[in-house]
């Protein structure tokens, strides 16, 4: 599975990224710029398309790193943060206590912000272990959950100024097959604690949430979106395209798509790429149809790896198109486009 893939791939990454500790500090954007109406993504009160990546800035926020998410005019880092127990928030980067070096959030902000990248924070595991991956698990059922909503409300406290950083609850919860007693109610419940975790502290920053099954099934989203989104702000959903939607016709992946606009949905795809549980995808239709349609939506994975057919680069910079249905250049080219809101 790609968690587990990505789990070994977070224990090498510190040792090919070198642990610095001078990034430039940023001051903090106003509370004035980012916000969702109706099915757009605003900035200043105009519509706005994204176009990013997931990116893992917390094993190693150089600038090097930053300057080549540039040369590819993404507009989103989408972050990676597997050891919330661990994590800092401000300072310099830390050993934590599985030997990878970790640097502070806000750090990783300020290297996304000088190059106008808006930064989600997103909750992946809990203490930097694969035991403890959020991928599948129902949130309250977990050990460290009550831990887990102290450490998201410091998250909130401390960006509540900044509107470029945004804050998912959690990556991809419950089960592909609901066989862990999944309900759409259970989903409203969790979510509804989750953003007022965040809402109590004062933060208004747009909270993203995920849909079912792993974020692949938006079918909760056109059950409950509506009335989950009545007396909230700021609210988008995350939905992540692997073999329950490029599987699919295209003609079934344009009905879904038309379905979350006809409900007035405001959804990004927070992951696509070719490869999650084995078997060999193609991401192209699907995200050129989010680019005609003004939607926005970040890859997996931004990585120098041509063996990892879900990175978009090569150990020496190039777009990967190594057995993987060309996935590097055809999301280069992606973002190379104009922004389509």
């Amino acid at each position: 599975m790609k968690k587990i893939i990505l789990f070994i791939f977070v224990l090498a990454f510190p040792i090919l990224i070198s642990c610095s500790r001078s990034e430039t500090v940023v001051t903090p954007v106003p509370q004035t710029g980012y916000a969702i109406s109706g099915v757009k993504i605003l900035n200043s009160g105009k519509p706005i398309q994204l176009i990013g990546a997931n990116a893992f800035h917390s094993f190693g926020a150089s600038s090097a790193i930053n300057d080549d998410m540039k040369s590819w005019n993404l507009d989103i880092a989408r972050e990676f943060i597997g050891n919330i127990k661990e994590n800092p928030i401000n300072g310099d980067a830390i050993q934590d206590s599985n030997g990878s070096w970790l640097h502070s959030l806000q750090k990783i902000v300020d290297g996304n912000r000088l190059n106008n990248r808006i930064t989600i924070l997103c909750a992946f595991g809990w203490d930097g272990t694969s035991a403890t991956l959020f991928t599948g698990k129902m949130p309250t059922q977990t050990t460290w959950f009550t831990d887990y909503k102290t450490k998201l409300q410091s998250w909130a406290i401390q960006f509540k100024n900044q509107s470029d950083v945004w804050l998912e609850v959690w990556n991809e919860p419950y089960r592909f097959d609901r066989t862990d007693g999944y309900t759409d109610d259970i989903w409203r419940n969790d979510m509804n604690e989750m953003v007022a975790n965040i809402r109590n502290t004062g933060n208004k920053n747009i909270i993203l949430i995920p849909c079912a099954e792993q974020s692949q099934d938006e079918s909760v989203l056109i059950n409950k979106g509506a009335s989950f989104l009545a007396n909230k702000t700021n609210i988008l959903f995350d939905i992540h395209a692997y073999e329950k939607w490029l599987l699919a016709t295209n003609i079934n992946i344009t009905s879904r798509l038309d379905n979350l606009q006809t409900n007035n949905l405001p959804v990004i795809f927070g992951e696509t790429a070719p490869i999650n549980a084995g078997v060999l995808m193609n991401p192209e239709f699907l995200v050129n149809q989010l680019y005609n349609r003004g939607k926005s939506v970040c890859a997996w994975t931004w990585k120098y790896d041509e063996n990892d057919k879900d990175a978009l680069l090569t150990l020496a910079g190039l777009p990967n198109n190594t057995n993987n249905n060309n996935w590097g250049t055809t999301f280069k080219n992606l973002s190379s486009k104009a922004r389509n809101p």
